[in-house]
């Protein structure tokens, strides 16, 4: 064993030198990082958080302003409300140069219609809800008047005519009894050719609020389509009874002119004062009629 030990001592002192090399190492590199390393600064207490407060723009002292120059203060800023026109009121008489000729007023109120004549140039136009008459849009069409919104109010058009208008032609005098029922100088000489008094159609065109309230008029559809307009609840002592028309008639046709919109209603309408005469198709039950009337 000694034998060993001395055979590999040189080994062992080998080992020992290296370990006492690294030891050596190690102490002069603790040296070096201390001398170079930076001194430590002293703690600083933290600073708060600076909050920005935000810059208000300087206001005026109006009152002390006022007490060192001498000057009034400014009158108070008042907010004037926004006029809104209204609506809800009742209509006045129109300031428009307008008249009224007639009207037709259906149970739909979008089929009513109205004739209107522009007293400046003379001219009649066809009005519905909705249309514009100088400006004025059209609001409701009743029996004797059309009403419109114009400026911001409500007026109506009737058969007086606007502000400074000329009066409407009075009426003409004849010697039929007030009260007397339409249709009374009508002759039938059949089933569908009667002869008129021109004195009847003059006056049932003078009188349609009167004719209005004798039958219910709708306008009647087939397939979607319009095709005219049906009567029911027709009195018996009414002109419709008197001319031959029935509960359930569907007029199609006057004097050629389809009846299948408000705007073809109301051309006939100014067609039939001159006529001499009147041609009329009527589907009943399926059935096309045909009734003329010859007016002297």
């Amino acid at each position: 064993m000694e034998l060993v030990i001395r055979k590999y001592f040189w080994a062992v002192n080998l080992c020992f030198v290296a370990l006492v090399a690294l030891l050596a190492a190690k102490t002069v590199n603790l040296f070096f990082e201390a001398a170079i390393a930076p001194a430590p600064s002293a703690p600083t207490a933290r600073e708060p958080t600076r909050v920005v407060q935000p810059q208000v723009p300087a206001t005026l002292d109006l009152p002390k302003l006022a007490q060192l120059t001498g000057l009034p203060l400014p009158a108070p800023e008042t907010e004037e409300e926004e006029q809104k026109p209204d609506m809800s009121s009742a209509p006045v008489r129109t300031s428009l140069r307008v008249k009224l000729l007639g009207t037709l007023v259906s149970t739909l109120p979008g089929w009513s219609i109205g004739s209107v004549l522009d007293l400046t140039s003379q001219r009649s136009s066809t009005v519905m809800i909705g249309d514009r008459v100088q400006n004025a849009e059209v609001l409701s069409i009743e029996r004797d008047r059309v009403i419109i919104a114009n400026n911001g109010r409500r007026e109506y058009i009737s058969a007086e005519g606007g502000d400074g208008a000329a009066p409407p032609p009075p009426p003409v005098a004849t010697t039929r009894p007030v009260n007397e029922p339409y249709g009374a100088g009508i002759k039938a000489l059949d089933d569908n050719n009667y002869e008129v008094p021109r004195s009847e159609v003059d006056r049932a065109l003078a009188n349609l609020n009167d004719l209005a309230m004798q039958a219910r008029i709708v306008p009647a559809f087939k397939d979607g389509q319009a095709e005219g307009f049906k009567l029911f609840s027709i009195r018996p002592d009414s002109l419709y009874s008197k001319i031959g028309i029935v509960n359930g008639d569907v007029i199609k046709r006057i004097n050629g002119f389809e009846m299948n919109s408000p705007e073809k209603a109301l051309e006939v309408y100014t067609k039939l004062k001159d006529a001499n005469r009147i041609d009329i198709e009527v589907d009943r039950n399926g059935q096309t009629l045909r009734k003329t009337y010859n007016v002297n």
